[in-house]
């Protein structure tokens, strides 16, 4: 039976030739592609004058698409507002921190809350949602596109206007305010609502809770904004699925998740420096979803103005697209089909060039599509197996971004540990503060620094239930209000890590401070450390003499009820998470399915008594990789022989293994 995966790419018939459009479309149904995705940046065409529509041009191009069997995932096209809104009302125009209006001329340069734009977005939606309701190549809709990205938020008035809204929803009485932001200090209490602004230019520090709620306003303001998309879309055809593409700076993704059906995500594997790094990025994108969508996938070098990045190397698209795939994406749109030759973004090479010739980046592409087309359905119903997750949390990621910002490297910590153990061949995922805890062995809270007491609860039940939780430094600092809690640290959770922050500091930029492990490994702790004291935990990593550390424990290890708890007292850069993820691997006695270098990436997933393993070479070098399981049978790729797979550079195998 054919599988249902989607695959194909962003077409934008506004921008070629009307004699064009059936030509690339019977070059994409020859790829094997039965997507496209269309229309989010054409409201000029849309609606070149307010209220007056036309959808002539694309009524052709879904014509055309039905015809080949395409099925289409239509845009709202509403982060890209044409020349005549601006010009008649200005005042949904963003205004950046410094007060400065941010004018025509590039996207998302408007306002959320903006009484004006939200109606111009919702005129635009209705009347696509009116045109096209009966539309049945219309499979999705994506709402938006990529919002919050570039300027993360907006401080015109009617910013102002609404986070007063948003403050007295919240708070109900100034009093209340004035308790949870803390006022009191430096003389900051409010006793009228008009006094309560946005954040701004300050002669010293902020008002940090302040700044958390404005984080907390802007995401709920962004969502606020697609959901009404979503809902005239949903009443004009309820069988429409709803999508938005990409978490950008103050967007939660547990609240993103409540707004659509399913998630998508932008993927530009050039954009980083590692595989495991843009591996977080599908980890966290099925942290939100399962299945997913890539609703760009990179195919061609990229940049804008400013930047440029690399051609992929032959090889490399279909192996990011079967990364995409082997982390739960059913849809996989390519970035972009043909490369526009105008605008900020003619340097984004689409499959094809400007010239329009066939070219590698589109054979690639197209033998990769023809591939996944006879891989069976099961597998797209399999999940990842569940091993370890990494807990995250959106107000310690705004804390740590925003606020905390003395060091600035636990901003980025939860990708330290991701890295280190998709490194290791570790199943790993992402999971948030109000998800479920139950499948896992392990869960990891890198420096949890914000707690309450739900969340201290839920932790306790996971570990007295045979779950093993492992702490950074700083863990239980702040309630939800960021006020510290008046206790010794770890707070709340001293009771779990069996331990309490005796002494502690920062270190420079350029210093180190070294612990040993059980196993006898140094380990170099930068940024932060602490000495800590054994309450109910046992050591099992010591600080080399230090006059403020002295010997005492770096890390420690508790048993509650029938689960573990392991503290660490430091802050880890790669290097030294990587050390200690190796010595947990062992103590904890946590498996992988192969033996491979790191190069490797290697997913398991499964349904029922049937389990499916990727194997990704990331390396331009062949790479022998051990099954621990023996053999399966290839669906993809090399077959094993004697127990192993030996992958080509850039190679891909995908086996059955029950």
């Amino acid at each position: 039976m054919a599988n249902r995966f989607l695959i194909g790419a962003t077409y934008y018939p506004e921008h070629w030739l009307e004699q064009n459009h059936a030509k690339d479309l019977d070059r994409m149904a020859k790829a094997g592609f039965n997507v496209v995705r269309l229309g989010e940046g054409a409201w000029w065409y849309w609606e070149p004058e307010e209220g007056k529509y036309q959808f002539e041009l694309f009524d052709r191009v879904i014509k055309l698409c039905k015809e080949r069997d395409i099925k289409v995932i239509m845009g709202t096209p509403t982060y890209t507002g044409p020349a005549w809104i601006m010009q008649r009302y200005p005042e949904v125009l963003r205004v950046n921190f410094e007060r400065v209006t941010m004018a025509h001329g590039s996207r998302q340069n408007y306002c959320h809350t903006s009484p004006k734009f939200r109606e111009l977005s919702r005129n635009i939606t209705a009347a696509l949602a009116k045109h096209y309701a009966k539309e049945k190549q219309i499979i999705a809709w994506q709402l938006d596109n990529e919002i919050n990205n570039g300027v993360d938020a907006s401080y015109a008035a009617s910013d102002s206007i609404a986070f007063r809204a948003w403050l007295r929803k919240k708070y109900k009485s100034l009093d209340n305010l004035n308790d949870a932001w803390g006022t009191r200090f430096w003389s900051q209490l409010y006793d009228d609502w008009e006094q309560v602004d946005l954040p701004s230019p300050t002669a010293q520090w902020p008002n940090p809770t302040r700044l958390l709620d404005h984080s907390r306003f802007v995401s709920d303001s962004a969502i606020a904004f697609l959901v009404e998309q979503g809902e005239i879309l949903r009443k004009a055809n309820p069988k429409w699925q709803i999508t938005h593409n990409g978490i950008f700076g103050n967007i939660s993704p547990p609240a993103l998740r409540d707004a659509i059906d399913f998630y998508s995500h932008d993927h530009y594997p050039l954009f980083w420096k590692t595989w495991p790094e843009f591996a977080g990025k599908l980890i966290e994108s099925r942290s939100v979803s399962f299945p997913f969508a890539i609703m760009e996938q990179q195919s061609g070098p990229g940049g804008q103005m400013g930047y440029l990045l690399r051609t992929p190397e032959p090889g490399e698209i279909r192996l990011w697209t079967y990364q995409s795939v082997a982390h739960g994406a059913d849809k996989l749109l390519y970035f972009t089909w043909r490369t526009c030759p105008f605008g900020s973004e003619q340097h984004w090479h689409g499959l094809i060039d400007q010239d329009g010739k066939d070219n590698r980046r589109l054979r690639e592409a197209t033998k990769t599509a023809r591939e996944i087309a006879t891989l069976p359905t099961a597998l797209f119903d399999a999940r990842p197996i569940r091993q370890v997750a990494v807990l995250r949390d959106y107000d310690c990621e705004i804390n740590e971004k925003r606020i905390n910002t003395y060091t600035n490297d636990g901003r980025w910590a939860y990708g330290r540990w991701t890295s280190a153990l998709t490194r290791r061949h570790i199943a790993t995922d992402v999971i948030w503060e109000r998800d479920a805890f139950e499948g896992y062995s392990i869960i990891v809270a890198p420096h949890q620094k914000i707690v309450d007491d739900k969340l201290v609860s839920r932790l306790t039940k996971y570990v007295r239930g045979g779950g093993t939780l492992i702490l950074g430094a700083q863990a239980g600092l702040h309630d939800r209000n960021l006020h510290i809690h008046q206790l010794t640290p770890p707070g709340p959770l001293a009771a779990l890590a069996g331990c309490e922050v005796e002494d502690w500091t920062t270190l420079a930029k350029d210093l180190t401070r070294t612990f040993t492990m059980e196993d006898g490994t140094d380990v170099n702790a930068f940024a932060f450390v602490e000495r800590l004291k054994l309450t109910t935990g046992k050591a099992v990593a010591h600080w080399k003499s230090d006059r403020l550390l002295g010997e005492a424990p770096a890390m420690v290890i508790n048993k509650v009820g029938r689960g573990r708890v392991i503290y660490i007292g430091a802050y880890l850069d790669p290097a030294a998470t990587d050390a200690v993820v190796k010595l947990l691997a062992s103590r904890l006695e946590i498996e992988s399915a192969v033996d491979a270098s790191e190069a490797v990436e290697c997913i398991l997933r499964e349904n029922g008594k049937t389990r499916f393993v990727f194997l990704l070479n990331h390396n331009a070098d062949p790479q022998t990789v051990s099954l621990k399981q023996g053999g399966g049978k290839a669906l993809l790729g090399p077959a094993v022989k004697d127990g192993n797979v030996t992958l080509e550079p850039y190679g891909v195998s995908l086996l059955r293994l029950g």
